[in-house]
């Protein structure tokens, strides 16, 4: 019978389940990526189907289902395996609840947390009317698990320790605040408010930001703040969560685009509306690790922000991040004083032409800039100063001479100038940028020879022995001793179930993905590797004639001056 592990690989393809979390391109027959685990512009992840492996050749990382799962959700193998198996509806045997990871207690724990406040706001009518008012179906209010926390000071906590779990377990998680007092008491910290459940990108609870109810929540310290959220846990950080992503990346691959709002209604309205590809920060401004997640999927980023100058200075500070990280940044321009939720209550269809009609980040704000200033010479300031350092973020050399153009024609100007400022605004910044260091996985200490025994190794398993008949004039001790051995076991016809090898094949089909005649290359290999070998002969024999010099020992340097003699006229007649 085969093993939960077994099972899983045999029920999803690998490249179906990176491809849920990331936008892969077909490279011949196999599959390429932005690699999500390390910043990057020209794709070096590749996805082999045949293998059933991933690698990434900028970081280095790579491995099959798990670990990937693992680096992804930073979760031990135990988690990643439990993710697989509930993705692909394999059963996993039970644990025993002494045996559980704290990881699990505290998913454990925000799940019993949620279904507590939905039982809450099943009970509540005057909530549930708010919430529809508000617009919000009841079908969707399910869907994103909303509930309520009830205006007293020691509700979820009383509930949660009826159902096992301890204080500090409780408080670890962000859901109850311990009193100053110094006395080992505590109580809710959300409270009075309807509650939006955050997931990770898996889909688990990990959080939950409140937005106070009214009706309740007068008598409440906090009722000034509208929102207040999870503090940072060991399991939720604000700064990378980003709401509604779980339930939105799939569209966000399927449409290459992201739609950014502003807040949980906006985002579960425009869910409502169709428009499943919406996702929102909670508590905090874009940032750059929110943006890698959605570098995974999507090259184009849409921006749908209040038009008050508050919200525009908010949204430039995440736009500048985003189009530094090379998105097609655009702009959702919708009726002043609304937002999302507010057009989709109101006419749901007029939120998806807006959507759909999106207009270019530069353009939109060449206009705000024009509708504000009427002086000539204070508009081309603005737009010089402000404008101009997009343009200079834009990485094709089209796209800025569109711009160019563009600005040109509004500032009543010749192109001319406007090259001369925005190739200032590069040459500083290439001036003031630091140093490239180098990728983090790269392995700088590998030698020549290194190189080729490795891809030798690769070609012998992508291309098959049978395929390769200069093989046969090889020599195992050609190779290093760690790679004489595999050698040896592949030119067997043995299999070697290891990803450093399935890494090495990857890498030669993808370097002689175009080449004419494998085998020509795999003789240029073996004559450059019989070369190297060669040289280190020379090298061994240099040392034992200056030793057996030192020695006095004529009989050992007359052995080693004819090695020496021999090794350089096979090395001269490979050269």
């Amino acid at each position: 019978m085969s093993t939960p592990i077994e099972q899983i690989k045999a029920k999803l393809d690998i490249v179906e389940l990176i491809q849920s979390h990331l936008k892969l391109e077909k490279a011949g027959s196999n599959f390429k990526g932005r690699c999500p685990f390390h910043q990057e512009k020209t794709p070096s992840f590749f996805v082999s189907p045949a293998r059933q492996m991933w690698h990434c050749f900028g970081c280095q990382k790579g491995g099959d289902h798990f670990q990937f799962i693992q680096e992804l959700e930073n979760v031990e193998f135990a988690d990643a395996l439990r993710i697989l198996a509930e993705r692909t509806g394999i059963e996993l045997k039970k644990e025993d609840p002494q045996a559980r990871s704290e990881r699990n207690r505290f998913y454990n724990l925000l799940e019993e947390a949620v279904l507590f406040y939905e039982s809450n706001l099943a009970r509540r009518t005057d909530v549930r009317d708010y919430l529809r008012e508000r617009g919000l179906k009841d079908e969707v209010v399910k869907q994103f698990r909303i509930g309520y926390a009830e205006p007293k000071w020691e509700a979820l906590l009383e509930h949660l320790i009826s159902k096992g779990f301890k204080n500090d377990e409780v408080e670890k998680t962000g859901l109850v605040i311990k009193k100053e007092s110094g006395e080992s008491r505590y109580y809710d910290r959300f409270r009075a408010r309807v509650m939006f459940p955050l997931s990770d990108s898996s889909g688990r609870v990990v959080g939950f930001t409140g937005r106070i109810f009214a009706k309740d929540g007068e008598n409440q310290k906090d009722a000034d703040a509208k929102y207040i959220n999870t503090p940072q846990t060991p399991f939720y950080d604000k700064s990378k969560l980003l709401y509604g992503f779980d339930r939105a990346k799939s569209e966000i691959r399927r449409k290459n685009y992201a739609v950014l709002v502003e807040g949980q209604m906006d985002v579960c309205m425009s869910h409502q509306a169709g428009v499943t590809n919406a996702v929102a920060v909670s508590g905090t401004a874009l940032t750059g690790s929110h943006l890698v997640s959605l570098r995974r999927l999507a090259d184009q980023l849409r921006f749908s922000f209040d038009m008050d100058r508050a919200g525009l200075l908010a949204a430039r500070k995440g736009i500048d991040l985003a189009i530094r990280e090379g998105f097609d940044v655009k702009a959702v321009i919708l009726p002043d004083g609304e937002d999302p939720a507010d057009v989709i209550k109101r006419e749901p269809e007029e939120w998806k032409r807006a959507v759909s009609s999106a207009r270019p980040f530069i353009e939109f704000y060449l206009d705000i800039i024009r509708s504000k200033i009427k002086d000539e010479r204070e508009f081309r300031n603005k737009v010089i100063k402000h404008v101009l350092p997009y343009v200079a973020d834009l990485a094709s050399d089209v796209e800025r001479a569109h711009w160019i153009k563009e600005m040109a024609g509004r500032l009543l100007l010749s192109e001319e100038p406007l090259w001369n400022d925005l190739n200032r605004i590069i040459s500083a910044r290439k001036n003031s940028k630091k140093e490239d260091r180098p990728d983090p996985g790269a392995d700088n200490s590998k030698t020549r020879k290194d190189l080729i025994e490795e891809r030798i190794l690769g070609l012998l398993v992508s291309t098959g022995k049978d395929n390769l008949p200069s093989i046969a004039d090889c020599r195992g001790d050609w190779f290093s001793p760690a790679r004489r051995a595999m050698f040896n076991i592949i030119g067997a016809g043995s299999a070697i179930d290891d990803h450093y090898i399935k890494k090495l094949a990857l890498a030669s089909e993808l370097a002689y993905a175009d080449a004419e005649n494998i085998d020509l290359e795999m003789k240029q290999l073996l004559k450059n590797l019989k070369k190297e070998f060669l040289r280190e002969k020379l090298e061994e024999t240099s040392l034992k004639i200056r030793q057996a010099e030192r020695e006095g020992s004529n009989d050992a340097l007359v052995v080693s001056l004819d090695e020496f003699k021999r090794f350089s006229e096979e090395l001269n007649r490979e050269q």
